[in-house]
């Protein structure tokens, strides 16, 4: 097996437990490792034969975008359920998510979820 992965991506959302949160919104960096077998993509050399990285950072921004949240708990959960939905060649897929302005009395650059999911 052999992961394809997305790292570093960032949007701004609006998550979080207070409805503060939520209506200011903030900015949420993300990973992606998706588990799968290349052997056919690499033969070939199509995108077609493989999981397209674009559409897996698409999937997962509008996840992000589109929907108000408390918990990142949710959000990873919702994003590894659509990612094996949307490719069956995905064995496993694993997602990092962190708020990057947590409303932590405290000095920090982020609060992480890591959520791995397999069929």
């Amino acid at each position: 097996m052999s992961f394809i992965r997305v790292l570093g991506a960032e949007v701004y959302a609006r998550h979080g437990v207070t409805d503060a949160e939520r209506a200011i919104g903030g900015r949420y960096s993300f990973d992606l490792e998706i588990e799968t077998n290349i052997a056919t993509a690499a033969a070939t050399d199509h995108v077609a034969d493989t999981i397209n990285y674009e559409s897996a950072y698409l999937i997962a921004r509008d996840i992000l975008v589109g929907s108000n949240r408390r918990l990142l708990e949710s959000l990873v959960v919702e994003i590894a359920d659509a990612l094996l939905r949307n490719f069956p060649a995905a064995q496993a897929v694993t997602v990092r998510l962190r708020k990057l302005s947590a409303p932590i009395d405290g000095v920090l650059r982020a609060v992480e979820v890591e959520h791995r999911q397999q069929r």
